[in-house]
């Protein structure tokens, strides 16, 4: 398998949600932030946060968090753009950082998407390589891919020249010979949150926290 790195896309604008959904708490007590977090950390691969140029990150995360993670914590200047844009900034950076020359592979991972489980990335990252696109299809839900998205190194110039646009989504089909998708039963992996209707609707879905 080839050396990996997670980001974490948390530059988003949360238009649709009406506030900072980051910071929406779930069932559990936790943010949607800081639970998918929880679910990328047990992955156990180096990983970024793309967080907004004005965001705290100790409002976000917590002093403490934020003090420990400070070396990850990375800044999307174009993040007004949409996402497209946000990826761009990050594999910029990812380009640039010398420390990471040894990463052959980056996981686009959304952070609004706290379900997807340590063992869909670990199945991904098998098929993993420099030269492929890898993403998960949920079983019995032909033609819907989700999260997340794992580029080879080959693909990382034409990601950090994103400004907008539709994103990965138009390097994914340039690329078609090189993808890989692989078929799993996380439903996590297609189930993001837009708004809080959807976040009530994961509330409900949820187990009570333990008291």
């Amino acid at each position: 398998m080839s050396e990996t790195i997670i980001l974490v896309m948390a530059a988003g604008q949360s238009r649709r949600f009406g506030s900072d959904k980051r910071q929406a708490c779930l069932a559990d007590g936790q943010t949607l932030l800081m639970a998918t977090l929880s679910q990328v950390m047990p992955c156990e691969v180096d990983w970024r946060l793309l967080l907004r140029e004005d965001d705290d990150p100790a409002a976000l995360l917590g002093d403490d968090f934020a003090r420990e993670h400070a070396r990850r914590i990375w800044r999307a200047p174009q993040a007004g753009n949409g996402l497209g844009a946000s990826l761009g900034d990050a594999f910029r950076q990812l380009n640039d950082e010398a420390g990471l020359a040894h990463v052959q592979v980056a996981a686009v991972w959304l952070a609004d998407m706290a379900r997807i489980t340590p063992q869909t990335f670990h199945a991904l990252h098998r098929e993993a390589s420099a030269e492929h696109v890898v993403r998960p299809v949920l079983t019995g839900e032909k033609g819907s891919p989700g999260h997340p998205v794992l580029f080879g190194r080959t693909l990382w110039r034409e990601l950090a020249a994103l400004e907008g646009g539709e994103g990965a989504r138009e390097v994914i089909l340039r690329h078609r010979d090189a993808l890989r998708e692989v078929v799993v039963s996380d439903a996590g992996i297609l189930e993001d949150v837009d708004t809080p209707a959807m976040l009530a609707e994961r509330r409900r879905s949820l187990p009570p926290p333990n008291v």
